[in-house]
């Protein structure tokens, strides 16, 4: 059964924990971009077309590669390998005149991703964590992320909302791992009936928050699911977030994507 879209006790909630790879922030202007800029710093034209057909595959590529190795993101050497293997899926066919270059082209996008200054924002992100901090909410993040995250989140002026985050390089662990959320909830001084996690995987956000009592929120932004099939809150941005908690939305918010 689908659940209603309200939260039944919002004035109980203390803690909000959020997830940050398309949650908070996106690469920017978009991958493709940002791969063709690592490419020209190498001295190499990358052909744009190739590299739009090649995604898709590129995308399989990581889907079939994290299921095979749910670990993968508790581990620097593995995140680093997992996206060199992504970058090599993407790249290849595009370089095939010059296959001498990939292994440069492939260093340097993956070097490209942990740049923070290759990601941005979304429109509704500052203005909601400014009025859940000012409302007094304790707020943290959990994320599948290399080490660099701490040096994204600081590039972009985040760390002043957040008490802690809880990345998973770091933590050794990995989504949807109930010990990931359970060391939230510590460093937070939290329990889990009056916790809230949100963030765009249903499998790694809704059942890791879960499986130790928190509640869950799926954040649909590009609204592919139907709130009606799925067995929690779904929202579409975080001012959705406010209005559940009856929080007031800020002047004029009209949140896009980046």
């Amino acid at each position: 059964m689908p659940a209603p879209q309200k939260l039944a006790n919002p004035q109980a909630i203390r803690a909000i924990f959020f997830d940050v790879g398309f949650t908070l922030l996106a690469p920017h202007p978009s991958v493709l971009h940002i791969v063709t800029e690592a490419c020209m710093r190498q001295g190499i034209d990358i052909d744009t077309t190739c590299l739009r057909q090649q995604q898709r595959h590129a995308e399989e590529y990581l889907r079939r590669s994290t299921r095979a190795q749910p670990w993968t993101w508790s581990d620097e050497d593995a995140i680093n390998a997992t996206w060199a293997g992504y970058f090599t899926e993407l790249l290849t066919p595009c370089l095939a005149d010059q296959p001498e270059r990939l292994e440069s082209c492939v260093r340097e996008s993956v070097h490209a991703f942990d740049d923070a200054g290759n990601y941005a924002l979304y429109p509704d992100v500052l203005p909601c964590l400014q009025a859940l901090h000012d409302h007094g909410m304790r707020l943290g993040v959990i994320s599948d992320w290399g080490i660099s995250l701490s040096l994204i989140l600081r590039h972009h002026d985040l760390v002043h909302f957040f008490d802690f985050a809880v990345i998973s390089a770091q933590a050794r662990r990995a989504k949807p791992d109930p010990q990931l959320f359970q060391t939230a909830l510590e460093r937070a001084d939290a329990i889990p009936d009056y916790t809230i996690h949100i963030g765009d995987s249903y499998v790694l956000d809704v059942l890791g928050a879960r499986s130790v009592g928190i509640t869950p929120i799926l954040l649909d932004r590009r609204r592919v699911h139907d709130p009606a099939h799925i067995d929690c809150l779904v929202a579409t941005t975080l001012y959705d977030l406010l209005d559940w908690l009856q929080i007031p939305r800020p002047p004029a918010a009209e949140p896009t994507t980046p």
